[in-house]
C-alpha cells in the first residue's frame, strides 16, 4: 500500500490506446464535474478492499471503455439529456463479469476513470490460487490493458513532543515576507490528497473550499486527522488574523481530498492504496485544479502514473514528497519525470551534488496546525512538499500560464545556502520564495517590486 509521501520510478510503460473520438467527447463535457463516484459495496467486500493483510491478493484490472462520459439519452417529456453521470456500459460489466468467472476471482468493485477513458475493476484472488500466475495470465488476455497489484502508500512524518521548542525560521529563511508583498496565491487552486483536515481550526477556517472523503467507509473522521491538518497549515494557514501561523500561500483555494486513512486516531501515520488515490487524482483532474500536492510515497503504480500524466497533460503542476531513499520502491510519485520532487533540505556540501533533481525545502521542526485548534513542531518531507506547492501557487498568481518546465527551472534556480537552525549547525541549502518570484518576474513585467 501507499504511505502518505513518495514512491518508485515507473519502469514498465503501459500502452493505453487513445482514440480521437473519445478525446473529442471528453473535451465536449462542459458541465461541472460530478463528484458522486460512490461504490455500492457490502461490508465484507469493503473489509477485503481495505485489509492490509489481503492487499497482496488484490488486483486492479483496467481496459479502455469508449462509453465513458458519452451523453446519455433519457426518455422524458422534456427530452432532458444528462451529461457527466456515468452508467457502466453493458459491455464493460460483461467484461468484468467474464474475467471474474474465467479466472475464478471475486470482484470487489468497478468504476470509471473518466479522465483517461479506462474502466477499472478490483478483484480478490482466492487464497488457494497463485497471484503471480493470475497476473501473468491476465497480461496475456487481449481484453485487458492494465493489471497490477493493489499498492499501499504511507505517511512518513513525526512530531516533536516539546511544544515549547524554539520556533523555526523556515518562513524567514525563505523570505516569505518579501514574497507576500507581491503574491499570496490569489486565484490559484491547490488540491491536496492526504488524510482529512480540521476545517474549524482558527488558521484554516474558511480556507478549504471543497472537501471529499473517499475512505469514509473505514475512516469517517475528517477534522480530527493529523497529517492532512499539518500539511494544510503549511499551504494556506490564514495571515493577518492575529493568531497562530501563516501559510506559504494564504490566499490560495485549497481542496482537501481524503484518500488516506490514519493508522490510529492520534497518529500522523496513514495509509492509502491505488484504488483510493486513483479516485482522488481523477477528481482533481475533473475539478481542473492548478496544483496537486501529494505528501506521500510508495511503490511504482501504473494506474496512478497514467492518471498523473493526464493531470500534467492538462496543465496541472504535481508536487510530491521524496523521502530521499535510495530505493525506487519508496519514491513514487516523486520519481516520475513530470512530477516536481521535494526533499527536506540537507546540510550544504559544495563537493556533493544531488543524485536527482529534487527541490530542497524546509522540513525539520516546522510549526504547523494540528486538530482541535492546536499547533506543534513536526518534521518530514510531507511538510517540505507543502512548502514548494505553496511557492508554486505564488508563482502561478503572477503568471497563470506558467508551465511545468518553467516552474521546475525557476525552482531549481531559487536555492540559497542559509545558516541552519538545527542542533547540527552549519549551512543548509533550500528553496527561497523571494528568488522564485524574481525568477517569474524575469519572464513577465511584475507590477510590484520585490
Amino acid at each position: 500500500m501507499f504511505r502518505l509521501h513518495q514512491t518508485t520510478k515507473a519502469q514498465g510503460s503501459v500502452k493505453m490506446k487513445r482514440c480521437h473520438l473519445l478525446f473529442l467527447v471528453l473535451l465536449a463535457i462542459a458541465s461541472p464535474p460530478s463528484l458522486g463516484e460512490d461504490m455500492a459495496l457490502d461490508g465484507a467486500k469493503f473489509a477485503s478492499l481495505f485489509n492490509h493483510q489481503a492487499a497482496d491478493r488484490i488486483l486492479l484490472v483496467g481496459f479502455e471503455d469508449q462509453h465513458i462520459n458519452r451523453v446519455q439519452n433519457v426518455s422524458s417529456s422534456s427530452s432532458y439529456r444528462r451529461r457527466g453521470a456515468y452508467q457502466s456500459s453493458t459491455w464493460s460489466q460483461g467484461v468484468t463479469n467474464k474475467i471474474e468467472g474465467e479466472y475464478h476471482l471475486q470482484k470487489l468493485t468497478e468504476w470509471p476513470m473518466t479522465e483517461v477513458g479506462v474502466h477499472c475493476a478490483v478483484y480478490l484472488v482466492p487464497a488457494n490460487q497463485s497471484v503471480e500466475k493470475t497476473i501473468k495470465n491476465l497480461k496475456r488476455d487481449k481484453r485487458v490493458e492494465i493489471v497490477q497489484k493493489m499498492n499501499l502508500f504511507k505517511t512518513k512524518i513525526h512530531e516533536y513532543s516539546d511544544t515549547y521548542f524554539m520556533l523555526q525560521s523556515n518562513m524567514h529563511d525563505m523570505q516569505i515576507e518579501q514574497a507576500h508583498s507581491v503574491a499570496t496565491g490569489q486565484n490559484v487552486t491547490i488540491a491536496m490528497i492526504d488524510t482529512g483536515v480540521d476545517l474549524n481550526h482558527p488558521d484554516l477556517n474558511g480556507q478549504i473550499k471543497f472537501n471529499k472523503n473517499f475512505v469514509s467507509s473505514i475512516s469517517s473522521s475528517f477534522s480530527t486527522d493529523m497529517h492532512g491538518t499539518a500539511v494544510a497549515g503549511i499551504l494556506v494557514a490564514r495571515s493577518g488574523n492575529e493568531t497562530g501561523i501563516i501559510g506559504v500561500a494564504p490566499d490560495a483555494r485549497l481542496i482537501a481530498l481524503k484518500a488516506c486513512w490514519p493508522n490510529d486516531t492520534a497518529s500522523f501515520d496513514a495509509t492509502c492504496n491505488s484504488f483510493t488515490l486513483a479516485l482522488a487524482v481523477n477528481t482533481a483532474i475533473k475539478l481542473g485544479v492548478d496544483i496537486l500536492n501529494m505528501s506521500l510515497s510508495g511503490p511504482q503504480d501504473p494506474l496512478l502514473e497514467i492518471l498523473l500524466n493526464k493531470a500534467v497533460e492538462k496543465g496541472m503542476i504535481v508536487v510530491a514528497a521524496d523521502p530521499g531513499s535510495s530505493k525506487d520502491s519508496e519514491r513514487f510519485p516523486a520519481s516520475l519525470k513530470n512530477v516536481i520532487s521535494v526533499q527536506t533540505l540537507r546540510m550544504f556540501d559544495s563537493n556533493k551534488k544531488s543524485q536527482n533533481q529534487s527541490i530542497n525545502a524546509p522540513g525539520e521542526n516546522i510549526l504547523t496546525t494540528l486538530p482541535h485548534g492546536t499547533y506543534d513542531f513536526i518534521s518530514g518531507s510531507s511538510i517540505s512538499a507543502a512548502h514548494v506547492s505553496g511557492i508554486v501557487a505564488l508563482m502561478l498568481e503572477l503568471k497563470p500560464g506558467l508551465t511545468l518546465d518553467e516552474s521546475r527551472k525557476i525552482l531549481q534556480g531559487s536555492v540559497l545556502a542559509t545558516c541552519s537552525a538545527t542542533d547540527k549547525g552549519g549551512l543548509t541549502y533550500g528553496i527561497n520564495a523571494n528568488l522564485a518570484l524574481l525568477g517569474v518576474c524575469d519572464l513577465i513585467m511584475c507590477s510590484k517590486k520585490l
